[in-house]
């Protein structure tokens, strides 16, 4: 791969040993003459990773997702460096980064294209990207009563607590949490998962990336009781909640691994199969 010339730093202050780890990759950095720019704020301001050739995340995988709308907007590769819990999305941890950072400055990696998600509201001019998800949620007791459409065709209408729209990247997270299954992140696909569906025969259901889905409310005063979220981030809107849009985005997220990296190894180490 082509060496790194430029690299945005962001850091999640609020994760143990992040500030420190930050300088310790900077430092490496500038020795090997790699114009650096150290950010703790996210999710990222528009444009602040423009003309950057990596965007390295030191924190958890809350941190890289705050990173995402921008670096795809840029299409800012995303370098990993997991201190949080599971760490899904990041490649590295401290003890790791450490002695890979040079020979990954040098080209020595590897590039993992991932899909995205679009959502927007009806009307609405702006689209919310999303890695990992976009969960509508019920906010009050009762159930909630949802149409589903693909094209305008009528799929189903859910009682449940809420719908998980996961892209593969996401599909390890609250979609598998909800029952739902396990993608490859070469997929390109959508996976559907209710949330506490009452009627047990409502199952995942998995679109193929040219699906246009929109969302519907069966309830017409059920508005003030959702909330919709893209990657966790809650959204807001002048514009009414329903419908709600949401497809295959045209763009792609790039992750950097290493050469070696497996996709199989990682879950085998996260979800503890062996």
């Amino acid at each position: 791969m082509q060496p790194i010339r430029s690299m945005a730093v962001v850091v999640n202050p609020l994760k143990s040993g992040a500030e420190e780890l930050a300088q310790r990759i900077i430092d490496q950095a500038v020795l090997k003459g790699v114009k650096t720019n150290r950010i703790s704020e996210y999710p990222l301001n528009l444009h602040s990773l423009d003309g950057y050739d990596v965007c390295c995340v030191i924190g958890g995988d809350g941190t890289i997702l705050g990173a995402v709308p921008e670096a795809a907007r840029s299409d800012t590769p995303i370098l990993g460096v997991n201190l949080g819990k599971l760490g899904f999305l990041a490649s590295y941890i401290p003890e790791e980064i450490q002695s890979h950072i040079l020979p990954i400055l040098d080209g020595d990696y590897h590039l993992d294209e991932r899909s995205l998600i679009e959502a927007h509201f009806d009307g609405e001019p702006i689209s919310h990207l999303a890695l990992n998800d976009v969960v509508i949620k019920s906010t009050s007791i009762n159930l909630m009563r949802l149409q589903v459409f693909e094209a305008n065709k009528p799929i189903a209408e859910y009682s449940c607590d809420g719908l998980i729209f996961a892209t593969p990247t996401g599909s390890t997270a609250y979609n598998l949490s909800a029952g739902g299954p396990i993608l490859h992140p070469q997929n390109c696909s959508i996976a559907m998962t209710p949330i506490c569906a009452h009627t047990l025969s409502n199952r995942s259901f998995i679109f193929p990336d040219e699906a246009e889905l929109r969302v519907e409310s069966a309830t017409p005063d059920q508005g003030s009781s959702v909330s919709i979220s893209v990657d966790g981030r809650p959204l807001t809107s002048c514009h009414s909640m329903f419908p709600f849009h949401i497809r295959m985005a045209k763009q792609r997220m790039r992750l950097i691994h290493a050469a070696d990296y497996s996709h199989y190894k990682m879950l085998r180490t996260k979800l503890k199969w062996m």
